[in-house]
């Protein structure tokens, strides 16, 4: 039984957007100010700039593929099973440390607005919960799933408006004439950290076998979420500078709802209420996309079997469901949020250089221009975000990548056969 293709062209944007806007734009701002002062805008728009190229070989891969597993079948296409299935567990570890992170986000957002639930053990309980809900609300199929983040989207873009209409008169020229901003050199910092807020548009083609026309969808689905959402960044971080200031020196973990907090004690509410929102609608896309890594490499024999069984009833990966809500749980009781948006940017930055690789060597001797350029640009990119990462993300992105090498071993000796490659290579 295979899975329904019940996603509209809307889903697949929804779902990339609310990939993309999640914890991140909540929880950062004041963490780039204090980088970069009233030049924080320009790490949102380094991240545009720099991750174009990426979408760009994401939208290319994804035209030419329409089976669900995004860049897990782009690498096995070009480079063959054992590396599509490092690329594709990469893929899964990036989404379950983003995963984890937004969880813990949600539950801070929620001791904010319930001061009884701020203990530490409380706010894990949260999380806990939050993830355990959404992987229920997706164990009933994709539709339920993506009905959920097409309304958490709306919800959180909706919040943002009206927070960007509420500051907007409030900007002034002063707050841009702060001649004690740091200087360039902590731009690349800065884009580091705001990585995570641009990071989603990747999980776009993961879901591909369910889209009803993938091949038209998912390209302008990858190009457009990444585009709206970081031109709606540039427009908050800008009027967050100009109408706080040096407000944002100091950190919190609300930083948006602290700003509307200064204007009015209910609209730090309603903000406080917009962020969790955004959280939540983050962990639903994540509980949606992240089984498919699963169930794609579990197709290819390289994971256990199990993890490809449908439900009968529902049209989901119903195993696949229930171990990555496991996985997350792992991950979020002994990490904070900001350890693990690390450890996300260095996974999510393996498979942007294996997709970029992947589409060179599909399209290699059949492009000119400035196509034949994207994939090197694309693949200089991602090569940069491991520069910018500390040792210790470096060495938990090796070490998931380890857990990854072991259990397909494991099921490859437990089935007494090497592991079937998932298509055949183009070599």
């Amino acid at each position: 039984m295979g899975m329904r293709r019940s996603l509209s062209r809307f889903d697949i944007t929804c779902l990339g957007l609310n990939a993309i806007v999640g914890s991140g734009i909540f929880a950062l701002p004041d963490d780039l100010y204090r980088h970069l002062g009233v030049l924080s805008p320009l790490a949102f728009l380094c991240c545009l700039l720099g991750l174009m190229p990426v979408a760009w070989c994401y939208a290319a891969a994804a035209g030419a593929v329409d089976r669900s597993g995004g860049p897990y079948v782009y690498a096995s296409e070009a480079f063959g099973a054992r590396a599509g299935f490092g690329v594709g567990w990469m893929c899964f570890a990036n989404s379950v440390f983003s995963f984890a992170a937004v969880a813990c986000g949600a539950a801070a957002y929620t001791a904010s607005l319930v001061p009884a639930l701020a203990p530490w053990g409380l706010q894990k309980l949260v999380a806990v919960l939050v993830v355990t809900a959404f992987a229920a609300l997706n164990y009933r199929g994709a539709r339920p799933g993506a009905l959920a983040v097409d309304g958490f989207t709306a919800g959180k873009f909706l919040v943002l408006l009206v927070l960007i209409s509420v500051l907007v008169p409030r900007v002034s020229a002063e707050h841009f004439q702060d001649l004690q901003a740091p200087a360039l050199g902590d731009l690349g910092k800065a884009t580091f950290i705001a990585l995570f807020a641009a990071q989603g548009f990747e999980v776009v083609p993961v879901p591909a076998g369910e889209a009803r026309m993938p091949k038209r969808d998912v390209p302008f689905a990858v190009l457009s979420s990444l585009a709206g959402a970081s031109l709606l960044y540039i427009v908050v971080q800008t009027v967050l500078v100009g109408s706080s200031g040096a407000q944002l020196s100091v950190p919190g973990d609300a930083p948006l709802a602290d700003a509307a907090r200064q204007i009015a004690p209910a609209l730090g509410i309603v903000i406080a209420i917009g962020g969790l929102v955004s959280m939540l609608g983050f962990v639903s896309g994540s509980a949606l996309g992240t089984p498919r890594y699963l169930y794609a490499a579990a197709s290819a024999g390289q994971l256990p079997r199990r993890l490809t069984e449908i439900h009968p009833r529902f049209g989901s990966p119903h195993f696949a469901v229930v171990t990555t809500a496991c996985l997350a749980i792992l991950c979020l009781l002994p990490f904070d949020y900001r350890k693990l948006i690390g450890m996300s940017n260095v996974a999510v930055a393996v498979q942007y250089l294996a997709t970029c690789l992947a589409v060179y060597k599909f399209q290699r001797g059949k492009a000119r221009g400035w196509r034949a350029l994207m994939p090197w640009l694309g693949a200089a990119v991602s090569l940069w975000i491991f520069t910018e990462a500390s040792l210790e993300e470096l060495i938990w992105a090796g070490a998931s990548l380890l857990v990854g090498a072991a259990l397909v071993t494991l099921t490859s000796v437990l089935s007494k056969e090497p592991p079937v490659p998932a298509v055949e290579s183009r070599e």
